[in-house]
């Protein structure tokens, strides 16, 4: 394991690799205040990119309902669970990252979806975290709430899909910092879907 700096995190932390930084970095930025969970760009990114056969449950964009929107199912929260509950100190994190929380004889602290997991892309829809009574107007504070959530791939600085792969099958472009699967050194282990913890890598079957 190298010893890497982490500016998100304010400290080193542990990664299987030295980690040359790209050129440049590839980043989107969803305003989470505009979205209305209409999905356009979830269909267009379907249309896209992933419309072939063996690619019908994939959506590489999505947008979920906070807290109750998930997929694959659960992919934050079982995670979480696992990871137990962890601290910042001021603006530095004091917690284990998924690379230092992992189990013996694994590169990435992960969960396995199940075949299943992938098949509500939409569940949880405009739920929010609490009933809603009869009746009830908007008040402060507010209790119940919910938001959108769109999800890509983030492109990771220190991509735990590419520590997990033991092809060595993904890399991270060194032109804008996108990080790729190189289909012919890849041999369908599937142990980067169990190391992301964004659960954005999957297998066409």
């Amino acid at each position: 394991m190298a010893n890497v700096y982490n500016w998100q995190l304010g400290r080193d932390m542990f990664y299987p690799y030295e980690a040359p930084r790209p050129r440049r970095q590839f980043a989107a930025v969803f305003d989470t205040n505009k979205c209305i969970a209409c999905q356009t760009c979830t269909i267009a990114c379907k249309n896209a990119w992933t419309s072939g056969q063996g690619q019908e449950y994939m959506f590489w964009n999505n947008v979920e309902t906070k807290p109750w929107g998930f997929y694959p199912l659960g992919w934050d929260v079982r995670l979480l669970e696992k990871l137990g509950v962890q601290e910042w100190d001021g603006e530095v994190y004091r917690g284990r990252t998924i690379f230092e929380a992992a189990p013996p004889g694994e590169v990435a602290l992960g969960i396995m979806p199940e075949r299943e997991d992938w098949s509500y892309p939409n569940i949880g829809e405009d739920e929010v975290s609490a009933p809603v009574k009869q009746g009830e107007y908007l008040r402060l504070p507010h209790q119940p709430w919910m938001f959108y959530l769109q999800r890509i791939c983030n492109h990771c600085t220190y991509p735990a899909c590419l520590a997990g792969c033991p092809r060595k099958a993904i890399y991270k472009r060194p032109e804008d910092g996108i990080v790729l699967v190189d289909q012919i050194r890849c041999r369908g282990y599937q142990e980067c879907i169990r190391a992301c913890p964004y659960k954005k890598v999957m297998f066409n079957e």
